[in-house]
């Protein structure tokens, strides 16, 4: 069965997203983010990444550049 509204996405959105890998400095909370919200903010970390708050405690949340770049359509997490 397929799915006509992922259908149409896939029309508009053929690639994959890239994910990277962001770390709190503040609490142990890491998480994969979708390269449309690391576009979306100006790079102030010295790796050339943005640093956004952390949705658990409000900390630093920066780029993890140890981890490799995901490429998926969904979540790395929730991909099967």
């Amino acid at each position: 069965m397929t799915n006509p509204i992922m259908d149409e996405f896939l029309a508009f959105h053929p690639n994959p997203s890239s994910w990277y890998k962001y770390r709190c400095r503040s609490c142990i909370h890491t998480d994969w983010v979708e390269d449309v919200v690391v576009d979306a903010f100006p790079p102030e970390e010295p790796e050339g990444f943005p640093a956004i708050v952390c949705p658990e405690c409000g900390g630093s949340f920066c780029c993890d550049t140890s981890e490799p770049v995901k490429r998926s359509r969904p979540h790395p997490d929730h991909a099967s």
